[in-house]
């Protein structure tokens, strides 16, 4: 009775949208190890899945709920971690944030987003639904500038954004005040302005420039952004076929198992491809949304949110 009442209460529409995506990163790389890695990077990619199912398994027989009692511990132990990679992390392209054992790397910031979401879930569960105080919004961005500093030191500018943007989306969530979200709006534009003249790098302006305008430099810091969008319009409706990416199978197109996997998919299934994966994503997020409206209380609520915002964050980015 109790392995059927926890069948029952399994979210299968949840676990196939993960196995659909997961199933479609698979095959991509797959398909783009054929003739250049010796099937090394999908060995890999198959050996971490495996290994996410199992923790997958693991934590769902956990009440999510005990989370909520060891949130300062999980907290300060990726800050430790965040630290610990500033002093004995392997610099990967100018960025110091990975842990390297043999020849696997772990990267604490990931491990980081999810110690924020619990904090941050447990911080706004526990405020009265009529305490909307602009306290709340100065405290709950401390806990999020930590990491958010601590990644950007690492120079990994992207993943210090998705930490900055999953609190603000979990933060509206919760339901700032209208004038207060005038004000943070106000700030962040200063903040901005005085980060580009003051804080950012020239390499990091570049990138920004060149995010818009990738023919200012097609030979330089454009050429990766102007392979990717050859190689997305070139698969058309139907895609050249899996292996037969010339973009991503012949080296022009870079880092095409990681960073720019969707243009890769694109060349090879092209519009129907993508609009296959497209569709997958959003059961995920539909899903989880529906989740959250469900949730027992608001701790959950604001866990499932938080994991929402982290993933959509994340599905943009690298998208676009």
């Amino acid at each position: 009775m109790k392995i059927i009442s926890q069948i029952s209460l399994f979210n299968f529409k949840l676990f196939y949208s993960i196995l659909y995506i997961l199933g479609f990163g698979l095959l991509a790389i797959y398909s783009i190890s054929y003739k250049n890695t010796g099937f090394n990077n999908f060995n890999r990619q198959l050996l971490f899945a495996a290994i996410a199912l199992f923790v997958f398994f693991v934590i769902y027989k956990i009440n999510y709920g005990i989370w909520e009692n060891y949130t300062s511990i999980i907290y300060l132990g990726s800050i430790l971690l965040l630290i610990g990679v500033l002093f004995l992390g392997e610099a990967t392209k100018g960025a110091v944030s990975w842990f390297s054992f043999y020849s696997y790397h772990i990267q604490p910031v990931e491990l980081a987003k999810i110690a924020l979401i619990i904090l941050l879930a447990k911080y706004f569960s526990t405020i009265k639904v009529n305490d909307k105080r602009f306290v709340h919004v100065i405290r709950s961005s401390v806990y999020c500038l930590i990491p958010a500093a601590l990644t950007w030191l690492q120079h990994d500018l992207g993943s210090a954004s998705v930490l900055v943007g999953i609190w603000l989306i979990m933060v509206l969530n919760w339901g700032i005040k209208k004038k207060y979200l005038f004000s943070m709006l106000g700030i962040g534009i200063v903040i901005a302005v005085v980060s580009w003249v003051f804080v950012l790098a020239d390499y990091q302006k570049e990138r920004v420039m060149i995010l818009f305008n990738p023919e200012k430099d097609p030979a330089g810091t454009g050429y990766h952004m102007i392979q990717s969008m050859t190689a997305l319009g070139s698969g058309k409706i139907y895609g050249k076929g899996l292996g037969f990416g010339s973009q991503s199978q012949l080296h022009f197109l870079p880092e095409a198992h990681t960073d720019f996997i969707f243009a890769a998919i694109g060349e090879e299934l092209g519009f129907l491809g993508i609009t296959a994966l497209m569709v997958g994503f959003l059961f995920l997020f539909y899903s989880l949304y529906r989740i959250a409206k469900n949730s027992a209380d608001n701790f959950g609520r604001f866990i499932t949110e938080g994991v929402m915002a982290m993933f959509f964050i994340q599905f943009i980015v690298n998208i676009g």
